[in-house]
Formats: structure tokens, sequence, C-alpha cells
């Protein structure tokens, strides 16, 4: 028989919620605590990727989320109008200045329409966009670099080389109206000066006339949505009937994908190790709210049991039961989460700037993130913890029948004890007590255990960050010098001067000290056409890749590619790490002995050895005077027209030299030319590169090492001076920048690992506070029971104060064994996540924790029954009928 009773139900609930409000209260704050879990946890995590992203974005030059490069106008016109495409900007670049004032950030010059200007930071906050003829607008920086006082109306005089990235052509010098300006952001790659699409179309009518190619229109675009932004892409142009792997084939539309985007980096880097940590984390936090939860349910349920037995006397039933539970939780969190939301934000919004203040990101960049993921993603997790916690006390008071919820008390069902002759001792009715309701104890003890498990794995996390690791990855020398233009990863004619190096030598105290030089004369290397293959696989399709090797010139297997080669003073060989062979034969004079970069992954490893050639075997080099394209057909030069099948390389004055590869060896990155490519990149000493090049290496870099700190500091001192101001023609790198990097992120960590491990404390706390107090509370019949059979008030503090104890040397304990446990699985992963993490076990923090819980052991008790023990014996006694 149905019965309609939910109001009844209902009721019932409200009115057993009433009269316990001091035990709701304690409830209301375990939701509204896990609920600022939650939330806090959300807050930072995304604020902080906010904070990341925008920090990306500006470095990038702008948050668009990808670019369609080099697009017709009928191609833009349909991008922009597919469902995919939010919205569409377009940006046609005409030239560009990195010379004098613009030596080191150098100055595009370009047309872009409103949404592309936004979406660059490109917006005047004084004046407009240029709308007509020589009009202009640019960040106050350049204006400065120019010596150009920030007024609308003053006249700017600019040279920049006509160039569209794809082609370059002639000088120009241009007076422009200055009509808007906006603040200079020192993150941005480059100044960007903006000018009208009137004066764009005019210069791109004369550079044609010229005989270049009209220039080519970048089309960025806002998808629907920010992840896998690579995929959305690539389907626009197939729903488009597009391409995107071909630069020659009209029917590509090549794409480009914002990589300051987080989604687009984990879309690449996204692996099981990762997804497995992330899931063990979320689990983590909700276990953690669980046991706060469960504990303070189950204790109410424990001590309503009563209540519950007498309800099922008169016909409720246990679905009934635990529908009161799951009513009395959810109206409870009709109050703690809010609270948790608003005070879980509040702490996660003033804790981001504290994080960020600890990293490399700049001042400025907070971005205090409102994704509605915080709050929904909050609430559904704390709902999901509330339900969960509150399911199994349900399960318990549906289970007890009206006989056994009169005889119920707060003890287990135990082993029949044998009789004592030698009367009772304190602290063995303490560990008595612990055993009465084994469940409970244990969950106090793995809540508190917890707090101190992930404390001591957050020291070993962060005391296992290799400063050596990082600082070695990240540059191979105290120093290193050079100009703009290699830092850029520019080539040029000239970098760094033989006076310059002169200069600093003088100047510094060097331990070592060497130049590394570029050879600029057109070389290739002869290598096998599978190895070649590898290369050009990368960028280009099957069909491809067949008809580019047929164009080019073979010997047999062998096939001419193109190659990197850097030369080394003698001192720098010290530099290179051998994994195979021997560099000493590159030190002898008159040698034909050469080195073979290879590329290792983040963790040492070679992943590709076939791909080079083996120690002992000869190879050939061809150097040449200069290079023309021809057309296979006719053996002239080849013109736009001609079809990309029929281009083929001439040289001319080319010479053949034989080396030996003597050793396979990995050239530091921060030493190296910094930029990859097509072929194998090779080491020569400078004597064999100078001779067989006809004296075409020319100093690339200097770097140098210092004795100690003292001569590090002077040397840091006299580099800054040196390098200062946008008119210095050099700039350097050092390891004190990368140490101060690594100490930044390591200290980001150790803030955020903080937090967690703080609140996840206070959880434990609780749970030991609520234990202390229940225990307290239910016994009070037991222990006025105790005082009227002689017991005094300080043998029954003495006797909580031991139960304290007992539960802070057993969570101690468990968190011992639970680190020598996790410890090493979680330094694996870890190790498998960062290449520049080496696990070292640790149990310090753990034992620093000891002295800690033994004052909570006794603190906590002392309180709870001073505070139960105001009552007289027989108030106790009528109290707990």
């Amino acid at each position: 028989m149905n019965v309609k009773n939910r109001k009844c139900i209902r009721k019932l609930s409200l009115k057993s919620l009433y009269a316990n409000r001091r035990r709701n209260l304690i409830a209301i704050f375990a939701i509204a605590l896990t609920t600022l879990l939650f939330t806090s946890m959300f807050t930072i995590v995304l604020s902080l990727n906010a904070s990341y992203e925008t920090y990306q974005f500006r470095q990038v030059g702008g948050y668009a989320h990808g670019t369609f490069k080099d697009v017709s106008p009928e191609q833009a016109e349909r991008i922009a109008a597919h469902p995919k495409v939010k919205a569409a900007g377009a940006r046609k670049v005409i030239g560009i200045t990195a010379d004098g004032v613009f030596s080191k950030n150098p100055a595009e010059i370009s047309y872009m329409d409103a949404n592309c200007t936004k979406w660059s930071y490109a917006t005047p906050t004084t004046g407009r966009m240029p709308e007509s003829g020589k009009e202009v607008a640019m960040d106050t920086a350049a204006l400065q670099l120019l010596g150009v006082t920030p007024e609308l109306g003053a006249e700017v005089t600019v040279s920049y080389s006509i160039t569209d990235k794809d082609q370059t052509a002639f000088t120009v010098t241009d007076t422009f109206t200055l009509v808007g300006y906006w603040d200079y952001d020192e993150l941005m790659p480059v100044h960007y000066i903006n000018i009208s699409r009137d004066y764009a179309d005019d210069i791109e009518a004369q550079a044609v006339k010229t005989g270049l190619q009209p220039f080519r229109t970048d089309l960025n675009v806002m998808l629907a949505s920010g992840t896998n932004i690579q995929g959305q892409m690539e389907q626009v142009d197939t729903d488009l009937g597009y391409t995107w792997d071909s630069y020659t084939d009209p029917n590509s539309v090549r794409i480009g994908v914002n990589w300051g985007y987080t989604s687009s980096q984990l879309e690449s880097q996204l692996d099981p190790e990762l997804m497995v940590a992330i899931a063990a984390f979320l689990l983590l936090v909700i276990f953690t709210g669980y046991l706060i939860i469960y504990n303070i349910f189950q204790i109410s349920v424990a001590g309503d049991i009563r209540f519950y037995g007498l309800l099922k006397t008169i016909g409720t039933t246990p679905r009934q039961l635990k529908r009161i539970i799951r009513q009395q939780a959810l109206l409870l969190c009709l109050i703690g989460i809010p609270a948790g939301l608003l005070l879980g934000y509040g702490i996660g919004a003033v804790l981001v700037p504290v994080v960020l203040r600890s990293t490399q990101l700049e001042v400025g960049i907070t971005t205090i993130s409102t994704s509605p993921v915080i709050f929904v993603g909050s609430v559904l997790f704390a709902l999901l913890t509330v339900l969960l916690s509150c399911s199994k006390p349900g399960k318990m008071a549906a289970k007890v029948s009206p006989v056994e919820a009169t005889k119920y008390t707060d003890a287990m069902q135990t082993k029949k004890k044998q009789r004592s002759t030698r009367g009772a001792k304190l602290h063995q009715m303490a560990f008595a007590n612990l055993g009465r309701n084994k469940k409970k104890t244990v969950l106090v003890v793995v809540s508190l255990a917890l707090s101190v498990t992930l404390f001591n794995a957050l020291c070993a996390f962060v005391g296992g960050f290799s400063m050596e690791k990082y600082v070695s990855a990240k540059t191979c020398a105290d120093f290193i010098v050079s100009t703009p233009d290699y830092f850029r990863y520019n080539p040029a004619d000239e970098f760094i001067t033989p006076e310059q190096i002169e200069d600093i030598s003088a100047n510094t105290k060097a331990s070592l000290s060497g130049t590394g030089y570029a050879v600029r004369k057109p070389a290739y290397l002869w290598m096998t056409e599978d190895a070649l293959r590898q290369d050009y696989a990368w960028f280009e399709s099957a069909e491809q890749l067949d008809s580019h090797m047929s164009r080019l010139e073979h010997r047999g297997n062998m096939v001419m590619g193109k190659t990197r080669i850097e030369a080394l003073d003698n001192s720098l060989f010290d530099k290179l790490q051998v994994l195979d062979g021997d560099i000493s034969p590159m030190l002898e004079p008159d040698n034909n002995a050469i080195a073979i970069a290879v590329s290792l992954d983040d963790y040492g490893n070679l992943p590709n050895p076939e791909y080079y050639p083996k120690v002992g075997d000869t190879i050939t080099a061809t150097y040449a005077d200069d290079v023309k394209y021809i057309d296979s057909r006719t053996g002239e030069l080849c013109t736009e027209d001609t079809p990309e099948e029929y281009i083929q390389a001439k040289l001319y004055g080319a010479r053949d030299v034989e080396y030996t590869v003597c050793a396979l060896v990995e050239l530091p990155y921060s030493m190296s030319y910094r930029y990859g490519g097509i072929g194998y990149e090779t080491v020569l000493s400078v004597d064999t590169a100078q001779r067989d090049s006809g004296g075409a290496a020319i100093p690339m870099l200097y770097l140098f090492d210092t004795a100690d700190d003292a001569d590090e500091a002077e040397a840091e001192q006299y580099l800054s001076k040196l390098t200062a101001g946008e008119f210095s023609p050099l700039m350097y790198e050092s390891k004190a920048t990368a140490r101060s990097e690594f100490a930044q992120f390591r200290q980001m960590f150790l803030l955020v690992g903080g937090i967690l491990c703080a609140i996840i404390g206070l959880v434990g706390l609780l749970n030991f506070f609520n234990a202390m107090m229940t225990s307290i509370l239910s016994r009070r019949r037991e222990f006025a029971v105790l005082q009227a059979v002689g017991m005094t008030n300080r043998q029954l503090k003495t006797m909580l104060i031991y139960e304290g104890l007992f539960y802070a040397m057993s969570s101690v304990s468990a968190a011992f064994i639970l680190s020598l446990a996790v410890g090493p699985l979680a330094g694996k992963m870890l190790g498998s996540m960062f290449w520049f993490f080496e696990y070292r076990f640790t149990i310090l923090p753990v034992l620093l924790t000891i002295p800690v819980f033994l004052l909570l052991g006794w603190l906590i008790p002392c309180m709870m029954y001073d505070n139960a023990a105001k009552c007289s014996v027989v108030e106790q006694l009528r109290d707990a009928q």
C-alpha cells in the first residue's frame, strides 16, 4: 500500500534537525570546510591557469585561438562564415624594422582590423585606430625610441624593410601622423606599428611592381571552444575543401595554433601517468572531504540510534529512515555549501597573487578566474561527498532493530576479556577505549595520518627538484654573450665581433672561456635517404616526400641533405657530452674528424639511434660558394611560375670534404644555433672549419665560467651595464637568472602544496576534535558511574589524555608506514613527469610532526573534559538517561 507520507518524513527531518542545533553547527562547519576545500582549490588552479595563459598570450603576441595563414579574400570570407569560427580578424604585415633603436625588440608594420587589434593587445588607450592615409598607432615605448612625445597629431618618421615574412624587398622611410597609442607591454615579442588599410594597399602595389608577390594576409580566429584547437581548425579546412600541410598548393590553408592556451599544450603532452596523477589528486581531495563529513554523520546517527529505533516501532521503513538522514544532509548543505563557496573563493582570490609573486610571472598579469566551473564543480563535488558520506550511516540506521537501538552503545562487538586481579591501569583503559569502536578510531587515525603523509610527500617532492639539472638544461656556462639576433634565433651575417669578445675577456675573470662559430657558407652533408625522409616526414605528405626526394641529388644510396655546422674553440669541447666515440681526434692539428650532435629527450635518452651515422663512418660534406634554384626542364633560373616538382638546387664553386665520425655528442642547446632544421647538426674544431669553408666561420657566441661567487657577481655587474639600454648591440644569459627561475618555481609548489596540507591537516584535527568530543558526550553516563565508584576527575582526565596521545602516536605511525609505501611509487611517477626531479627518500617531516601531535593529543582532551565536567555526577547520570 502506497501511503503519501513525504510531508511527514520532511517534518520529522526538520524537527530532528532542530533538536540537535549544536551538532548541526559542527556538521555545517564540516560541509562548509569541504566546500571551501573544493572552491579554493578550483579557484587557485583556474586562476593560476588564467594568469599563466595571460602571461603566455603576451609573450606570443595575442590571445586568438589560432591563425589561418596566407589566405585569399575568398578563403578568408569562407573561413569566417564557418559555424566553428565565432569571430575572425585579419592582419597584413608589410614590413619590419630590426635595426638601430629596434635591434633588441623589432617592430612590425602591419594593418590590423578591429578584432585583430583587440586580440593583439594593440587597442589604443588614447586616440583611435588608423583609418586612412599615413595614419599610425603604436606603443609608447616605440615612440620613445623614435624620439617622439606621445601626443595625438605628432609626426612619426619610420624606416623599415618591406617584408611579409615570406619575401623581402626594399627599404622605405615614411612620415606618419600619430592618431593613437597605448602603453608598452615588456612581455610582447615585438612592437606593433599599426597603419591604415589604404597605406598597406599602396605599399603592396609598389612591391608588386618590383616583382614581389601580393603580401600574405593571415586570418586570426576565435573558435567556439578553447579545447582541441588544432582539431577544430583542421575540421574547418576539411569542411571547406582545403588542406593544411603544403606551402605551395593553392588549395592549402596552413594553420597555426596559439600555444599560449594550456589546452593546446596539454593535448600534445597528456599521457597516462599525468592522467593518473590528476585522478589521484581529485580522489584525495574527495576522500579528505568524505573523512570529515562521514565521521560527523556516523556520530550523529549513533547518537540518535534510539530515536530511529523508536521510529521503527511505529512503522517507519528503512527507506524512510535513509530519506530522513539524506534530507537532513541536504538541508545542512543549503547553509554549508554557500558559506563554503564564498569563503573558498575569497581565500583563493587572496592566495593567487601571493602564489604568483613567488613565480617568474610578472606583476600585472594576475587574473582571478570567474569561471562557472569553480562554483558548479565545487557544488557538485561537495554534494557528491555529502551524499557518499551519509549513505553508510543511513544504512546503519536502517538496519538496526528497535530492541538493539534501546541497548546501543558506542562500543562494537568484541571478544570476551579475561579478568585481571592487578586492577585497571589508566593507560590500559585508554587503549581499550580505542578498541570499542574500531571504525571510528581508524577513521580518525587515517584522516590525521593523511595530512602528515601528504606533508612528507610535499617535502620529498620539493626537495627532489634538482637545481643542477634545471640550470644545466637552461644554460651550459655561467655567462653566454652574443647579439639579439642570436638570442632571437635569427640568421645574420655577423654576430658578436672579435673586438667585443676581447673587451669582455679583459673585464671579466674567467676560469674557462671560448667562442662558438657559425659557418656562413652553403654546406650540405651526404646522408642516407631513409634518414633524410625522417626529417621531411614531419612537414610533407608521403606523395610530397617522394616528389621531393626525386629532385634531390643522389650518389648511390646517399642523398645531399642540408646541415648546420658549428665550430668550437678547443676549450669548449669540455662542454660536450660524449655518448659514443672520442672527441680527442678533433683536438689534433690538421684533423678531418667530425662529431654528430644528437637530440636527447628530457631524461638523457637517445630516442632514434638508427637515424645517425656510426662512429668510424666516413661522411662527405659539400661546401659551395653560392646556390641558385633552376628549372630542371630548361636549366634556367626558376621563376614564380615554375612548378615545385621542377625546382632544383644548383651549387656554384662546390667542393667535397671527407670527414670521419669520431663521436656522437650532445651539444648543449644554449651554445648551439638554437633552432632546428633538416639534416644533421655537426661540430668541427674552429681550425678545421676555417680551412674547409674558406674562412667562412664567424664568431656566433662567447661564453665563460668564473672561478667563484665573487668573480661571478663582478661579471654579472659588468655585463649588466654593458648590455643596458636599447642601443646596446649585445645581450647575455647567466646561470644566476636560471637559478632565480628555479627558486621561484620551487617556491610556488611549496606554497600551493603547503596550503593543501594545511587544509587537509585542519580536516584531520576537526575529526580528532569530533572524535574526542563525541567520545566524552556519548560516555557521560559511563564517566559518571566511574566517578561514583571512586575514580577522581584527575584520573578520568588522565585517561582521556592517554586516549588523545594514543590517537596522535597511532597517526604518526600510520603516516610513517604510508610514507614508506607511497614515497617510492610517487617518486617514480613524479620523476617521469618532471625531468629535473630526483627522488630522495625522507622521513624527517614525519618526525617533526611528533611534538605537534603530542601537544594536540594532550591539549584537546583537556579542553573537552574541562568543558564537560562542569556538571555534578548526579546531573550527569540524570542527563544520560
